[in-house]
């Protein structure tokens, strides 16, 4: 099924959005509208073109809710559209964090009178969505498919319908970054720019040789799983890239709060967040007694995770990484140190591991992870280094941060 896509000027409702905590404002919701308006590359178009294709529908479609109407300024298969709140279909799964699937609308009862079901404005018999969110998580809209049949999505569609959506949505993201008044870039600025426009290429180009063989059809169930799977990791690290990148600019712009961290219960935190990873590689953390510090708690996090995951990435081969967690008193200032019997650091590379994209070897990651602690801990007024420890010991990677 070929679709033809379309875009258009949609007007944007007076009203704010309702006072939800997962609904974007309306301030957002204008902002999101002018990022699809005024945008031209066709990237969400050609994702919900490939949606639309992989999943049968007729038409596919990116919302964009205020309080009086939904929008749908870029669409496959129809005309750009506006709906009254109260008669979309998107308002059923509005809130809804994941996937969202209306097998017949005639048989829901909050859907059935819709004169987008009734025939009245159009006939409606299927609908599926997965949400669109900013980065503090509010929904800001959805990205929807619409079919006259009745029907039900397979395992392998819903998986084509989320990660499509999740692509949607870091691309909407950077549009809404583009958007943003800037200032001159820096040198800083122009290095993350060519960096991750380079490192950007190589998941892309898996991305569309996956859904290019998808689109050509013709594969079995087991080959079409593996290349959706395919897909999905490389749409993964597009967005851990995004996310990263996004996460260290906002950083510079964020002077961090002083509050009462106290850390044992953070790392136990976090370890529990990612028992998951923890003991799909068998590693362990051991947590000694750690003191409260002076900190922003979300970027005192945030440091934290990311040396975590750093002493998980960089364990030796067929051994299971042992990371242990201490701190000490430094006269007003508490030293935490993260320290993992892994591949270790070469001394030679001691002075530049905190620096931006500085990888060792063929490393996984975006080398942005320990730029991200350095920048957070020296706008705390703390200091980073690494450990000399002897040959095969491993790495230990330590910050400060003022005394609570």
């Amino acid at each position: 099924m070929a679709h033809q896509r379309g875009t258009s000027d949609v007007p944007v409702g007076p009203a704010g959005l309702a006072d939800q905590a997962h609904q974007a404002d309306q301030a957002t919701a204008e902002r999101a509208l002018t990022a699809l308006q005024t945008v031209t590359d066709a990237d969400i178009s050609d994702l919900l073109a490939l949606a639309a294709d992989l999943t049968g529908v007729e038409v596919a479609a990116l919302a964009v809710a205020d309080a009086d109407a939904f929008h749908y300024p870029v669409t496959v298969g129809t005309d750009p559209f506006t709906t009254p709140y109260a008669e979309a279909l998107c308002r059923r799964a509005q809130g809804v964090p994941g996937l969202f699937e209306v097998p017949d609308t005639a048989l829901d009862p909050h859907l059935r009178d819709s004169p987008l079901v009734t025939g009245e404005v159009a006939a409606v018999r299927f609908y599926a969505s997965a949400p669109l969110t900013t980065a503090a998580g509010q929904e800001v809209g959805r990205f929807c498919l619409f079919s006259t049949s009745p029907r039900r999505l397979d395992d392998e569609q819903r998986r084509v319908l989320a990660t499509l959506a999740v692509a949607a949505n870091r691309i909407l993201e950077l549009r809404l970054r583009r958007l943003a008044p800037t200032q001159p870039p820096t040198a800083d600025v122009v290095a993350v720019a060519a960096q991750i426009s380079h490192d950007l290429q190589s998941p892309l180009a898996t991305l569309t040789m996956s859904l290019g063989m998808l689109e050509g059809g013709g594969l079995d169930t087991v080959t079409q799983s593996s290349v959706l799977a395919m897909a999905a990791r490389s749409v993964e690290r597009m967005r851990g890239m995004v996310e990263a990148t996004l996460r260290l600019h906002d950083l510079a712009h964020e002077p961090p709060r002083h509050e009462v961290v106290d850390l044992r219960p953070l790392v136990e935190q976090l370890v529990s967040d990612e028992a998951d990873q923890w003991q799909r590689c068998g590693g362990s953390v051991d947590v000694g007694a750690l003191p409260a510090a002076l900190g922003d708690p979300a970027q005192v996090t945030l440091v934290l995770q990311n040396l975590l995951q750093n002493a998980r990435k960089f364990a030796r081969p067929g051994h299971p990484p042992q990371v242990t967690v201490r701190a000490t008193r430094e006269g007003d200032l508490v030293r935490v140190t993260v320290r993992d019997d892994g591949v270790g650091i070469a001394p030679e590379r001691h002075a530049r591991v905190f620096d931006l994209f500085a990888r060792a070897g063929d490393a996984q990651g975006h080398g942005i992870g320990l730029a991200t602690v350095a920048r957070i801990v020296h706008a705390h007024g703390g200091r980073c280094g690494v450990e000399d420890l002897p040959p095969g010991a491993g790495a230990g990677l330590w910050f400060e941060l003022p005394g609570a």
